[in-house]
């Protein structure tokens, strides 16, 4: 997965007109296969900044995307998340003609998450410790590396879906679950063999998974879709589907209380779920 931004573009009146009043994007695809990209748009007000842009596109082969985007803010920052290399994006504002004005640079976009422990976590990672293996996303390549922590050693890739996001362990059933962004599924992993076992449809462009280990079961955030998936880890089959806020993203479990813990993106709130019967108890707003 490659994570870019624009950063801050600075669009101050001159003798009363903004320069820009469109943010243009064009994506084309040099891939053999379909790829994914998610675009968020931001804009300042003084101190505020807003999210008023989420959009997913998909791109076949060859083909080359545009999109058009109100920009008329005195700032504003796009960012982007591909689920391929290959893809290629250019970016640009045009003013009320629709004249270019100004070309934008991509820039590299943050690549480490905060977890719910206050621990720095690298996305697309997660570790088995029943065998002490670590299992590494390749978005771009439609894979996973396993790596030997005994000996610090690769031992292969592992096929799975397109545009593999998120990843999660089971430790005692040392099963491994990847949710594949592009594909809309999940592929389980018995980690004993390091193969796919089975591939399970969820919901649209899941990119979050969390795994409670005492009950088995394994919870997927489907961006798209703005729902969770309840995966059973004993038949691997989908026992609920869960609405909650806008863009779901992150995906926390307490084994404890069996209680899972949800963060919308869109919406900048937390839901809370009860494990025990698969039902909305909270949605906890928290600041952007």
């Amino acid at each position: 997965m490659d994570l870019l931004t624009t950063g801050l573009i600075k669009n101050n009146e001159v003798s009363g007109i903004r320069p820009s009043l469109t943010f243009s994007v064009r994506i084309s695809n040099a891939d053999s296969v379909s790829a994914n990209i998610r675009i968020n748009g931001f804009y300042w007000l003084e101190t505020t900044k807003t999210e008023y842009v989420l959009d997913i596109v998909t791109v076949a082969p060859g083909e080359v995307a545009t999109r058009d985007y109100y920009a008329n803010f005195d700032a504003s920052e796009f960012r982007f998340a591909t689920s391929s290399e290959a893809l290629e994006i250019s970016a640009w504002g045009k003013d009320a003609a629709g004249n270019a004005t100004v070309v934008h640079s991509l820039l590299p976009g943050e690549l480490s998450l905060m977890g719910m422990e206050g621990i720095a976590k690298t996305p697309g990672m997660s570790i088995s410790s029943m065998l002490n293996q670590i299992y590494v996303l390749n978005s771009s390549s439609n894979n996973i590396s396993v790596i030997d922590g005994k000996t610090n050693t690769f031992l292969g890739n592992v096929i799975v879906g397109s545009g593999p996001f998120g990843i999660g362990v089971n430790s005692i059933t040392n099963r491994i679950y990847v949710a594949n962004f592009g594909s809309s599924d999940v592929s389980v992993i018995d980690g004993n063999a390091n193969t796919v076992m089975t591939i399970i449809t969820v919901g649209i462009n899941p990119v979050g998974v969390g795994v409670n280990p005492t009950t088995n079961r394994i919870y997927v955030t489907n961006w798209g879709s703005h729902s969770v998936s309840v995966i059973d880890g004993y038949t691997h089959v989908v026992i609920a589907t869960i609405s909650v806020g806008t863009s779901p993203e992150g995906v926390n479990v307490n084994p404890i209380t069996n209680q899972i813990y949800i963060t919308n993106h869109g919406s900048s709130n937390v839901t809370v779920i009860n494990g025990d019967t698969n039902a909305v108890i909270a949605n906890v707003g928290i600041l952007p």
